[in-house]
């Protein structure tokens, strides 16, 4: 069976202009996934012998092209916490070119003051880079705030239907030929089917954004409080509220961490997750998934526990939804407490 032509001549150039037009840019490439676009935005970015100043959140497999392919092509690169504008000011280094960071990290839901971040770039002549696929510019536009490039995933926001495994990047003109001539050096191009899925996907970006956010917060909510969860990881206006005057919203993710008492986690994910359809809620256990490479120890100093939750709240009710995961939650900690009677009981 073979693939369909796309539907309609010039998909990827109405896909540039559209996701340029929400960050307010005047174009944009579509690049083969979110580790090519983000390799050959730093390429562009810095020289040979140029040093990066890039977010200790940064994920593998990217952390790790950052690290080893970066130094293999004459750069260097220093992880700092890019929450804190005196880390980042702290790493600077008479080569630094580029300070590369999340506008929101993924699991942790760690949001970086960008406009802070932006503001010491340029009174220090650096170019600041940045990835916001945690919010997509339905809650943020960093070019706005003073970044020069920003670069999206395509997943979880852009296609919500999860066809297309692409990337997104647009900022200031001046920039965008060189990382095109980088990100084609590194090989690939989306095709007009995927570029066609994406075009449907994006019309609809800040509809889907509403519903989505307002299902996090009242999970969120929820959550925090519950006797089976020990923190909840969701930025709120309360905790930033410099992010008033940035940020629409803190999109459809969040985090929640459950007490080490519960140990099969099984019932909470399955509450958790929709009926499965592209637009339902999905649930993972990052230490299961994006971080089972890593070591116990480097997850734990990462913030990355095996009791950790990670959501990606679809647009489905919300209130619903958290009613599930709390009587999952209780269930859980009702199995355990029977447990130990139980333990305790043949121990006698």
């Amino acid at each position: 069976m073979t693939t369909p032509a796309a539907p309609a001549h010039g998909s990827a150039r109405r896909v540039k202009s559209a996701f340029a037009a929400l960050h307010g840019a005047d174009s944009a490439l579509i690049v083969p996934g979110v580790v090519a676009a983000t390799m050959g935005t730093l390429l562009a970015l810095t020289n040979p012998g140029g040093h990066i100043v890039a977010s200790d959140q940064t994920c593998d497999p990217l952390r790790g092209m950052l690290h080893q392919e970066l130094t293999g092509l004459g750069r260097s690169v220093t992880f700092v916490d890019c929450t804190d504008v005196d880390s980042v000011a702290a790493a600077v280094q008479p080569s630094t070119q580029v300070v590369y960071t999340q506008s929101l990290s993924d699991p942790l839901m760690r949001l970086c003051p960008v406009n802070e971040i932006a503001i010491h770039a340029q009174m220090n002549d650096l170019l600041l880079a940045v990835d916001n696929t945690a919010l997509s510019p339905a809650e943020l536009r960093p070019l706005e705030t003073g970044a020069v490039v920003v670069i999206e995933d395509t997943a979880p926001y852009l296609d919500a239907w999860g066809d297309v495994d692409a990337a997104l990047v647009t900022g200031l003109d001046r920039h965008l030929p060189r990382i095109a001539e980088q990100c084609a050096r590194l090989g690939g191009e989306v095709d007009g089917w995927a570029a066609h899925l994406l075009e449907r996907s994006l019309s609809t970006l800040q509809l889907r954004l509403s519903a989505q956010r307002a299902g996090a917060e009242r999970v969120a909510e929820a959550l925090r409080g519950h006797p089976a969860v020990r923190a909840v990881h969701r930025p709120s206006y309360d905790e930033a509220p410099w992010a008033l005057e940035t940020h629409q919203g803190f999109g459809g993710l969040l985090s929640f961490e459950v007490v080490p008492e519960v140990r099969d986690l099984s019932g909470v994910l399955d509450a958790c997750r929709g009926d499965g359809t592209p637009l339902s809620t999905s649930a993972q256990l990052p230490a299961r998934t994006t971080h089972a490479h890593l070591s116990e120890r480097v997850r734990r100093e990462a913030g990355v526990s095996r009791q950790l939750v990670r959501l990606s709240v679809g647009v489905e009710d919300g209130d619903a939804l958290a009613r599930r995961v709390r009587r999952a939650l209780d269930t859980a900690l009702e199995q355990n407490t029977a447990l130990k009677q139980s333990n305790g009981g043949e121990r006698c």
